[in-house]
């Protein structure tokens, strides 16, 4: 759909609404048209603040194309929380990390991309303020927000409100603003228990949920509470991510090399022989003699891969207190208070050893065999003891506000003052080998002392008979050392706003007018555990940083009936930021709407606006952090292994990384605009189509390193100019060892950093409809549709860069070009039952994301089904089944993603059918 089918569309329901609207005017009062007393209540709508606007207003429709998600539909659609709801949304095209990441730096964390832009781009708001952002930094980089802190029982409704509108909330609303809109006024108590599981095994979990309220007089109270439980999904609990036998890529089903010794020189494995048997109860009994091609023989596993986590073991608790007292006719105290206790566990995978990894990537030099040789433990649970290698995280959180609102006397002026804080405080704790206890452990186990070093290898005379045993947990448990750390970040505002629906009239109505002051401060302090920083720990960096910054606000918002049909909102909005002892930035913002109602039954609307991100604390305040990632060498692959890149022996090479902020960063801004309409020729039938476009300039990019190798390869091959800013750039960033002597061009180190010189704009049309049918004795029928396709999405890295076209360059994203969602929902008598389907298109293979042309190809459209079956017991009571994933969809097959476990996990869930049962009652209320 492109602007020209658009803007078609729009003629062809003007001339057909023209038509419906003389058709309608010609029915008397007993047909469908609306009599003079039902128009006059319809249109007696009590004002209210909608997202995306200051001033209140009685219509629903707007300007700006709010999407809603009520809190029935969460349900009955069968969502299993907050951050499944809008990441199953059509605006959520982006592919984002969240708990199947296990090895990421944010496995405790969930997030959403809306527009195929990174997750700092949405701005999420809860009752319209700030959330304070994750402590740990998403991949290592940026800040962002969390979703999974979000009690599902306390949200009323979800509104996303996709493009600019920083000149409503100020930074970081560039994708959008999803606001989370919680419950305020409840009359009785309401109980709610939910339990179930996974119908594949794993992920068992319950809720359970307490709501209610009260009026006393002037005073109302609404309160909640939730907890909730759920056991972990490991790999082993799906039989096609158990083991390297379910690799699409046969050539590629041999075991994890939990035993290996391999020549430096050639590349290939010394058979262990005999050795392996003494072994074969690890992993389950699954350890044996395998054989990789092209490497030879070794002791390994099939199954070592399943003991990684796919869903987290989690618990949260939440309390939610919301409160008003009417002091008078003119005032208001209000408060409310959020506050939850969550715990997630997960497991990255096994552990492993080889020597000397911080200083020689694993190899060490036998002098009396003359050979460089490279050797590897992975540890077993058996070898471990159970749960030993989860990473814990405890967090605790908070929102609130408290505040006075009313009006100034009989005037048409209203105030609202309040403060608001949030904030985050989170723990992880996890055990981890120490340097010097494990390479003292192993040098008394097989290697011997050390005899020097050559050419910058370690020197020993290793008794390799000695390297295969299996150790206890006693023994493992020796040389491990706890992690601890503790992570904070908070943010609080002072906001005062004022606000007149009746300013002065003119001939086509009244004029609205708001203005807003606010002032803040904000704190992100990240340390690592110091031990890690010392390199105490083995093989192990992580990140740091901490900073302040104070920011100031003045806001206004116009809402101006240029005609009878026209209206046109117009905001603005003067940010100015201090980051403490590292500058600052300032930057204005504003937004032109326009709504056109040629008749009742129509709105055309159209919107321009500006936009600005500062820079993520942790772009800027980062700390010298070094890290350790395993990484495709695509120059070595491409040059010494010339072929499939799944068969290259660099294709997991192991490199140092590191890392620092930039005090320098200025602010990303963007621009946007969109135009659509709205058509409701009944109160059963309404149709929605948007446009949308963001552009974004001077944004921050924190390279990456698998394209800064990628670029690195075709640079020294001649497929890019060497003197390209790319190249020059690329080179500078990459340390390799002299292509002569051992190793020759072998990677030592990448070193990266953000900077602002990237520029990206995305657009699309995102469309909805909405049909409602009366069916008599068969009930009612409700229908609904959603749908989002992405024209383009172009991203330009370095200026001079040819600009990438991300939705048709798989080597850039995996995002989604189009997504599409529909429920049926079926109301008869006592029961409900509600059929509710998500689409997502195509996506680039893993072939053609490692730049396989050979391979390239597409993933094929993933469709997933939820069911909700409801019964009302009686008047106070009910039951629910909700089944999510109803076809026990698996992710799509692609057969070139020989890479465990083996789907995108970004894109795609493997978590397979859900059941849920739902017992809900209410005690003397609504």
């Amino acid at each position: 759909m492109d602007r020209k089918l658009l803007a078609t569309s729009i003629s062809a329901i003007l001339a057909f609404s023209a038509w419906a609207d003389t058709a309608y005017a010609q029915q008397d009062t007993t047909g469908t048209a609306a009599s003079d007393e039902d128009k006059k209540d319809a249109t007696d709508i009590a004002a209210v603040v909608v997202t995306g606007s200051l001033i209140p207003q009685a219509q629903k429709e707007t300007a700006s194309p709010v999407t809603t998600i009520t809190a029935a539909e969460i349900q009955r659609q069968g969502f299993r929380n907050v951050s499944d709801a809008l990441r199953s949304q059509p605006l959520s095209t982006g592919a984002v990390q969240d708990n199947q990441f296990s090895g990421g730096f944010t496995p405790g964390a969930t997030t959403v991309s809306l527009l195929g832009l990174e997750p700092g781009f949405t701005l999420i708001l809860i009752d319209g303020r700030p959330l304070a952002d994750y402590p740990l930094l998403y991949n290592g980089q940026s800040n962002f927000t969390d979703l999974s802190s979000i009690p599902t029982g306390m949200v009323e409704q979800i509104d996303i409100l996709p493009g600019n509108q920083s000149a409503i909330y100020g930074s970081s609303a560039i994708a959008g603003v999803v606001n989370i809109i919680l419950k305020k006024k409840l009359d009785g108590v309401q109980f709610n228990v939910r339990a179930g599981g996974y119908s594949d095994g794993g992920g068992r979990n319950e809720r359970f949920q307490v709501t209610g309220g009260k009026a006393w007089g002037a005073l109302d109270l609404t309160f909640g509470f939730q907890y909730s439980q759920q056991k972990p999904i490991y790999g082993y609990d799906r039989d096609w991510a158990d083991s390297t036998n379910d690799n699409p890529d046969p050539d590629s089903r041999y075991g994890s090399r939990t035993f290996i010794i391999l020549d430096g020189f050639s590349n290939t494995y010394y058979d262990p022989g005999a050795a392996c048997d003494s072994l074969r109860g690890n992993f389950g009994g699954s350890t044996f003699r395998d054989f990789r091609p092209g490497r030879g023989y070794f002791c390994g596993s099939r199954d070592e891969i399943g003991y990684t986590t796919l869903l987290n073991e989690e618990k949260g608790t939440s309390f939610y207190l919301n409160g008003s007292y009417q002091l008078n006719s003119n005032a208001e105290l209000y408060g409310s208070l959020l506050y939850g206790i969550n715990e997630s566990n997960s497991n990255s995978g096994s552990r492993f050893w080889s020597p000397d990894i911080n200083g020689s990537g694993g190899y060490i030099w036998d002098p009396v065999n003359f050979r460089l040789d490279l050797y590897q433990h992975i540890f077993s649970p058996e070898e471990t003891g159970v749960g030993t290698n989860m990473a814990k995280t405890r967090s605790n959180s908070y929102n609130a506000a408290f505040g006075v609102r009313g009006g100034f006397g009989d005037s048409n002026w209203d105030y609202n003052a309040f403060y608001s804080r949030s904030q985050y405080n989170l723990t992880d704790n996890q055990l981890w080998p120490l340097t010097g206890k494990i390479e003292d452990f192993f040098r008394n186990q097989f290697l011997g002392p050390q005899l020097g070093t050559y050419y910058g290898y370690p020197v020993y005379t290793p008794n390799n008979a000695a390297f295969y045993q299996s150790l206890t947990p006693a023994q493992y448990r020796s040389f491990q050392g706890a992690i601890h750390t503790e992570s904070t970040t908070w943010t609080h505002n002072v906001n005062l706003s004022i606000t007149n629906t009746d300013l002065f009239e003119l001939p086509a109505g009244s004029v609205g007018v708001a203005a807003l002051i606010q002032s803040g401060y904000q704190v992100w302090n990240n340390p690592t555990d110091p031990g890690i920083i010392a390199g105490e720990f083995w093989g192990l960096t992580g990140t740091q940083g901490s900073g302040k910054r104070a920011n100031d606000a003045i806001a206004f918002e116009f809402r101006v009936p240029v005609f009878s049909t026209l209206t046109a909102n117009i905001s603005g909005r003067f940010d100015k930021y201090r980051n403490i002892d590292a500058g600052g930035d300032s930057k204005a913002t504003y937004k032109l709407g326009l709504e056109y109602r040629p008749i009742d039954t129509l709105l055309l609307r159209a919107s321009y606006a500006t936009a600005f991100r500062a820079p993520d604390m942790s772009y800027i305040y980062a700390g010298e952090s070094g890290f350790f990632t395993s990484v495709t060498d695509y120059y070595r692959c491409s040059v010494e292994e010339p072929g499939p890149i799944g068969d290259c022996s660099y294709n997991s090479f192991q490199v140092k990384g590191s890392r620092t902020g930039n005090r320098e960063l200025e602010s990303i801004t963007a621009k946007s605009f969109g135009y659509g309409f709205v058509w409701s020729p009944t109160q059963q039938f309404d149709i929605r189509a948007d446009y949308y476009n963001v552009s974004i300039d001077n944004e921050v990019s924190d390279l990456s390193i698998n394209q800064l190798l990628f670029d690195e390869a075709r640079c020294r091959q001649g497929q890019l100019d060497i003197n390209s800013p790319t190249c020059v750039d690329a080179l500078a960033r990459i340390v390799r060892n002299p292509n002569s002597g051992l190793q020759p061009n072998a990677l030592q180190s990448v070193r990266i950093n953000p900077i602002n010189v990237s520029k990206e704009r995305v657009s699309g049309v995102v469309a909805n409809v909405s049909y409602t049918m009366d069916a008599g004795r068969a009930g009612e029928f409700v229908f609904t549709g959603n749908y989002n396709i992405s024209h383009s999405h172009i991203f330009q890295r370095y200026p001079g860069d040819v600009p990438r076209d991300l939705l048709r360059d798989a080597t850039a994203s995996s995002e989604f070009k189009s997504v599409f969602t529909g429920d049926i929902t079926w109301n008869i008598g006592d029961w409900s039952a509600t059929l509710y389907g998500t689409r997502y298109g195509n996506t680039p293979n893993y072939a053609a994301q490692l730049d396989d042309l050979d391979n390239a190809g597409t993933v094929g459209p993933h469709m997933v089904y939820n069911a909700n079956i409801a019964y009302k017991l009686n008047e106070n009571s009910g039951l629910a089944l909700t089944v999510n994933n109803l076809r026990n969809t698996r992710a799509p097959v692609d057969k070139t993603y020989n890479v465990y476990p083996y789907y995108n996990i970004f894109n795609y869930n493997g978590y397979g059918r859900a059941l849920w049962l739902e017992y809900n009652i209410n005690f003397a209320g609504k």
